[in-house]
């Protein structure tokens, strides 16, 4: 949609408990997002973004749409805390420890057996919506053992908030979010600088780069061995889960993997793409 045209915007999403004007002043919302950061919501899953910036309404104890509408006018810092919202994902170091572990375990071999044939020895991984950077730290430690095994590794860490990449850049984290680790882990992964905080070791960091990326408008990374996409397209509509599915297999080297979200399933959106490698996991391999 060309940015000087968005009066097929309006009313695009509807909602049949709302009034007409409730309605205007919801997608007034979504087009103001649109024309100030350029980021296109429209395929998103109504409820969901109804829920999300409903928070926000409460936040400022106000009941209509257009109030809010009012308050993002008012108040410049109020549309990024809105996106902070959006644009959310729940984040922590080794989410779904199985998963990891079955990484680990077999596709990390199958990995390095591919790349032991072509002359580079350099794995790439993708961490697709990484949020504040607990998934690629959690990566780059169980793939940093290639590195004495003659292999490189590169671990592309990407999300479209750049508030949550500024926090994963610093890799600095409070005791209490890494409730799930045990202390042998939280020793092997992170130096300690105050008594309540760790701060993931250079070891990984220089392991891991993060950039800004809308994983629907900009171009995929390409040349990737494995890509984590977990618990992002759930929000959005079949539409548009397509499109990301075929960003990620044009991503993915011949043989790639992608490891999906645990409540996300390909069934009637990419199964063409995508053979499954392990359901329990959702575990999925590209299709050549």
């Amino acid at each position: 949609m060309d940015k000087k045209d968005k009066s097929d915007y309006k009313l695009f999403i509807r909602f049949d408990d709302m009034s007409q004007g409730e309605l205007a002043a919801f997608n007034r919302i979504l087009m103001e997002i649109y024309r100030l950061r350029g980021l296109d919501f429209r395929q998103y899953r109504p409820k969901c973004l109804r829920r999300r910036i409903v928070t926000r309404l409460h936040a400022h104890s106000v009941k209509s749409f257009a109030k809010y509408i009012e308050i993002l006018h008012n108040d410049p810092q109020e549309l990024d805390r809105l996106l902070g919202v959006m644009t959310i994902n729940v984040s922590e170091f080794f989410r779904n420890p199985e998963t990891f572990e079955k990484v680990r375990l077999r596709i990390l071999p199958e990995i390095l057996e591919i790349k032991k044939r072509p002359s580079s020895h350099l794995i790439r991984i993708w961490s697709a919506g990484c949020a504040t950077g607990e998934e690629p730290y959690s990566i780059a430690s169980i793939f940093h053992t290639v590195l004495f095994k003659g292999f490189k590794l590169r671990v592309l860490a990407t999300d479209i908030d750049e508030d949550a990449l500024a926090v994963a850049r610093k890799g600095c984290y409070h005791r209490k979010e890494l409730s799930g680790l045990n202390e042998k882990q939280q020793h092997r992964i992170f130096n300690k600088i105050e008594e309540d905080r760790l701060t993931v070791k250079p070891l990984f960091r220089d392991l891991v780069e993060f950039r800004r990326h809308n994983m629907i408008s900009d171009p995929a990374p390409r040349l990737m061995d494995l890509v984590f996409c977990r618990n992002v397209v759930i929000y959005f509509k079949k539409e548009l889960q397509r499109k990301v599915y075929e960003n990620i297999h044009r991503s993915l080297n011949p043989g790639g993997f992608l490891v999906a979200g645990k409540v996300e399933a390909m069934l009637g959106v990419a199964e063409d793409l995508f053979e499954i490698y392990d359901l329990n996991e959702r575990i999925y391999r590209k299709r050549n």
